[in-house]
């Protein structure tokens, strides 16, 4: 007769809410959830991050359920990494936010799997990580966020008209690494890099079509620097990720192939920068280091 298989540890579900995402749903959800002993409204986000990381250190095996968006994930991403226990702990996430690009990428993936995550300098992102002209965007699309009625793709639509009246190129120098060692250099005016380990970003915009979370790799996506009607004219291939002809070969739109540059690889260097843009919060870089840890978060599907 076939032995049993015992049962795996149950793991606690610790909800975590950001009163600050979905402009202020997460206070009703928090009312929903009064019968739950394990829930914890966020004071800010770094108090988020230590109180994962405390969680961590008492019982490893927990279900972290986020109640937020990408801002969230990124400080929950970050303190499962620093507390070690990523390998134990799992994060669940409910969309409250903006834009919760990074939450459209997990609907393809299996119920409960481990995603790849990108380090950064001495960070983590998990979605995606832009300089130059979308860095920008972001910037401006944070306040278009905090009106009445603006959505995180509105806002980002927002943030790229007012951009293009100050289109700035970044002289940048670019090292990939391949999988098999070997690197390529590019040095140039580039309008924006993007390096993805999510498909999707600033909204709903596919950037990196050929993306996957569980592959080791990263995704980069280049564009040199190129006109404002030649932009204007990519954008709606952006948003529906056409401006890739075959992202598992790298292969771009026809016509594009002197600006538009689609790469996977397993590390990127980035040089000559100001800021950059991690999963939607920005920081002041000159140089950014990033290079993909295969199946490092254990991510659990929202049903």
């Amino acid at each position: 007769m076939e032995e049993k298989k015992k049962p795996g540890k149950l793991k606690k579900i610790m909800h975590i809410l950001n009163p600050l995402a979905g402009k202020g749903i997460a206070t009703q959800i928090k009312e929903k959830l009064k019968d739950s002993d394990y829930v914890y409204m966020s004071k800010s986000a770094d108090s988020t991050t230590e109180f994962i990381k405390k969680t961590c250190l008492e019982d490893p095996d927990t279900c972290f359920t986020i109640y937020g968006g990408d801002g969230t994930v990124f400080k929950a991403v970050n303190a499962l990494m620093e507390s070690g226990f990523q390998d134990r702990a799992s994060l669940k996430i409910v969309p409250l936010g903006s834009g919760n690009d990074f939450v459209r990428s997990i609907q393809d993936m299996p119920q409960e799997f481990t995603s790849d995550v990108m380090r950064v300098n001495d960070m983590y992102a998990i979605n995606v990580i832009n300089i130059g002209f979308d860095c920008s965007v972001v910037q401006r699309a944070q306040e278009f966020k905090k009106k009445p009625l603006v959505t995180g793709k509105m806002a980002y639509i927002m943030g790229v008209a007012g951009e293009l009246m100050n289109k700035k190129p970044v002289h940048a120098k670019i090292t990939l690494t391949y999988q098999d060692g070997k690197q390529e250099v590019l040095e140039d005016n580039f309008l924006l890099i993007a390096v993805g380990n999510g498909k999707w970003y600033g909204g709903g915009f596919k950037v990196a079509p050929g993306a996957k979370l569980d592959d080791g790799l990263l995704d980069v996506n280049i564009i040199r620097d190129i006109s404002v009607p030649t932009f204007v004219s990519l954008v709606a291939d952006f948003r529906k990720g056409t401006h890739i002809k075959d992202g598992e070969k790298c292969i771009v739109k026809p016509g594009t192939e002197r600006f538009l540059i689609y790469k996977k690889c397993i590390g990127v260097k980035i040089e000559g920068i100001e800021t950059a843009c991690y999963d939607g919060e920005i920081y002041n870089e000159s140089t950014v280091d990033i290079k993909v840890v295969p199946h490092a978060i254990n991510l659990v599907k929202n049903q």
